[in-house]
């Protein structure tokens, strides 16, 4: 379940990388700040960054969220993979930065 105001980390396919080697490369930290909008049948989560996103494979926008103690690391400090989706932009406002992900598949929010 993807849990709201909670930490999250944001992983990218790795540049250079296939599905028999592919890597997960961490582009940014931060909360969760809403429930979702919805659009044709699609989840999309707004997601603060204090800071900005540093990206490095801008080919493929595919995007994983990790959140702590989530999915297989339950009450952990570990982090688990708790969607996976596409990155549908990245807007700066002063020091912090806002990132959409679409979701298309059916995500439990709460």
């Amino acid at each position: 379940m993807i849990r709201v105001g909670k930490p999250v980390q944001l992983f990218e396919w790795g540049e250079g990388t296939t599905t028999v080697t592919q890597t997960w490369d961490k582009i940014a930290e931060g909360v969760l700040m809403n429930k979702g909008k919805y659009s044709m049948g699609s989840t999309i989560l707004v997601i603060e960054i204090n800071g900005s996103v540093t990206r490095k494979n801008e080919k493929n926008d595919t995007i994983k969220i990790f959140q702590q103690g989530e999915v297989m690391t339950p009450q952990s400090e570990r982090w688990g993979e708790v969607a996976m989706g596409k990155l549908q932009s990245i807007e700066t406002k002063g020091g912090k930065s806002v990132v959409n992900v679409v979701l298309h598949g059916a995500a439990k929010i709460g």
